[in-house]
Order: structure tokens, then C-alpha cells, then sequence
């Protein structure tokens, strides 16, 4: 065999996608579904630990066909993510029942790891840890829960200390008040952009009577653009339940506000019962 045809024949063997430098490969599999991009292991060696640094993980329950493979599976991936490998975002989809302490263990390595951006749709029986409501790194922060199980629904604390935070949307979670019904927790986040309070509700302290009208405060210098889904209620925790509306009044101090829709709607077609329940504080819509 001549070296002609000797090379033309290893020239069609190359594998030229490992070839390929790792950020490329890297960005190729965070199209996979994460049990795929695991499998790229299989392949060679150059292939053996590059899952390990994806900057962007989607962990889906719906990738998984039972609950204790899809729990394995992220304790797998955690434990495998040794190193100082940067961690870019994370997609978590889990709505019904898990283990809290995987949940905790997840939250506390990307908090570690200088998350940017976190969307995560949480477990009813979990409570985030507040550890992520005063992550330095995150700039967008999206979090849902199931409607089930309200006692037990994640909330945010009231105040938040988020500094890099520029988008920020909460569906379904709760807001916690100060002894007197009131909470402004987003004022401490200074460059805060857009928010987005989607069926959210307040979360009163054991001391608060009932009766009392809760007050949430939307202050900031930065916001321009606010989303509110109209059905606030209020969860007494002594009375273990929630409370029907008008129990709530929203303060809005945002004089660089330049778009607030309201169920869907501007803010210009607010009936007269809505107007009840808000107030501006700031210089009119830009």
C-alpha cells in the first residue's frame, strides 16, 4: 500500500469534532438533554470528563422516567463537578415532592460556583435556601412553585440582597412581612431592571392580626419595566390560611418606570377598584 493511499485513509479516520476546542464542544452539548450529554463519556478520553464542565445545566424531571433516578442523577452530577468549573446557569424543573437536602446541596454549589442566571421551578415541599437571595453573582433570577401546599410554598425574605440582580420574576411564591403586615424587598437592589410578580402572595408573622392591611413597597431607581398579575392574597401564619383580597396595598417609587402592565393590561386601563390597590410614588411613565 502506497503512502498516498495510506494517507487519504487516515485522513477520512480523523475524528475532527474532538479536535474541536473545548468551548465549542461545550456549547454543542448544552443542546443535549443532560443524560445524553453524560453519555458523550463513552466516546474517548478527550470526551471522558468534558460533561463535567458544562457552564449551562438543564436538570428536567421530564428527561427522567422516576423521581429516584432524576434525584441520583443530580447528586451524580454534583458530586462529579469537582474543581473550580464555572457554572453559568441552571434550569431546575422539579415541582412535586423531592428530597429538600438535594435541593439545599444544589442551591449552596451554585451560589458557590458565581451563578448568573437561575431559573428554578421549586419542589412544594422545599423552602429555598437564603443563601440565594444574597448570591453576589446572580443577575436574572426566576422562581415558581406549585400551587399545593401554601404553607409550605418557597418566600422570599424581606429584603433581598441581590446587587448584580438586573431581572427578576416570582410566580407564586410568598413575600414575607415585617411585624406590622409591611414589605419592601426589593430596594436593595440597585440595579434592578425588570420584575415580574405573577399570583404571588404575603406571608404575615404569627403576631399579626388578620385584619390588618398588608403593604407591599415596590422602591427602585432602576426599575423600567413591572409586570404585576393582580391576585394578590395574604397567608396568616397563625391562622394557617389565606386571606381574601382587598387584604393588601402595593406602593409603587420607581421614577424611571417606563412600562407597568397590570393582568395583562397598561396601567392607563386600571377600573377604580384596582387604582384602590395601588398607589405611584413616582414621576409619571416615561
Amino acid at each position: 500500500m502506497g503512502p498516498v493511499r495510506r494517507s487519504k485513509r487516515q485522513e477520512k479516520k480523523r475524528d475532527r469534532i474532538s479536535e474541536l476546542p473545548n468551548s465549542i464542544l461545550l456549547h454543542i452539548m448544552s443542546f443535549l438533554i443532560i443524560k445524553d450529554a453524560v453519555k458523550t463519556s463513552i466516546l474517548s478520553k478527550r470526551w471522558k470528563d468534558l460533561w463535567k464542565s458544562l457552564p449551562n445545566l438543564k436538570l428536567q424531571f421530564s428527561d427522567f422516567k422516576r423521581t429516584w433516578h432524576f434525584a441520583e442523577s443530580v447528586c451524580g452530577i454534583l458530586s462529579s463537578r469537582k474543581g473550580d468549573y464555572p457554572l453559568h446557569s441552571l434550569e431546575f424543573n422539579r415541582s412535586a415532592y423531592f428530597l429538600p437536602q438535594i435541593v439545599r446541596n444544589l442551591m449552596k454549589y451554585v451560589v458557590s460556583h458565581n451563578i448568573q442566571h437561575l431559573k428554578i421551578n421549586v419542589p412544594y415541599n422545599v423552602g429555598l435556601p437564603y443563601c440565594i437571595f444574597k448570591c453576589q453573582s446572580l443577575k436574572s433570577l426566576h422562581i415558581s412553585t406549585s400551587r399545593l401546599y401554601v404553607k409550605k410554598r418557597t418566600k422570599i425574605p424581606r429584603h433581598l440582597k441581590l446587587p448584580a440582580l438586573v431581572s427578576l420574576h416570582l410566580d407564586h411564591v410568598g413575600i414575607s412581612t415585617d411585624k406590622n403586615g409591611h414589605s419592601e424587598p426589593f430596594s436593595s437592589c440597585k440595579m434592578l431592571k425588570t420584575l415580574t410578580i405573577d399570583n404571588c402572595f404575603l406571608v404575615y408573622p404569627n403576631s399579626l392580626s388578620i385584619e390588618k392591611l398588608g403593604i407591599l413597597t415596590i422602591t427602585s431607581d432602576t426599575l423600567t419595566n413591572l409586570t404585576v398579575d393582580n391576585t394578590f392574597v395574604s397567608f396568616s401564619v397563625a391562622h394557617r390560611t389565606l386571606l381574601p383580597t382587598p387584604s393588601h396595598k402595593t406602593l409603587i417609587s420607581a421614577s424611571n418606570l417606563s412600562s407597568f402592565s397590570l393582568n395583562g393590561s397598561p396601567f392607563q386601563t386600571m377600573d377604580e377598584e384596582e387604582m384602590d390597590k395601588f398607589e405611584l410614588q413616582s414621576s409619571p411613565l416615561k
